[in-house]
């Protein structure tokens, strides 16, 4: 193994496992390794878009802004107070 790699273990429930190989199948990614690394990238970029507001705007095929909210992490600067969420953590 590369000096510069570490190796990690995950346990997944069966359906959270089929949930990862529908998504491998869907994208074409030849193996689960790869297809982590992936949705790893996709939400720095994602964490990266939404810091400021929440929320980052996408331009859709027909050229209509759409504001896709991302409520499911808190994205509040560490330096802000920390508001008592309505949701409970899973």
């Amino acid at each position: 193994m590369d000096s510069n790699r570490r190796r990690l273990q995950f346990d997944f429930t069966e359906e959270a496992l089929q949930e990862l190989d529908d998504l491998q199948r869907k994208t074409g990614l030849a193996t689960r390794a790869e297809l982590i690394r992936h949705a790893l990238r996709f939400l720095q970029w994602t964490v990266e878009e939404t810091y400021e507001s929440g929320g980052t705007l996408l331009v859709e095929k027909n050229g209509r802004l759409r504001e896709v909210v991302f409520p499911f992490w808190n994205t509040r600067r560490p330096e802000e107070p920390l508001v008592a969420a309505n949701h409970k953590d899973d």
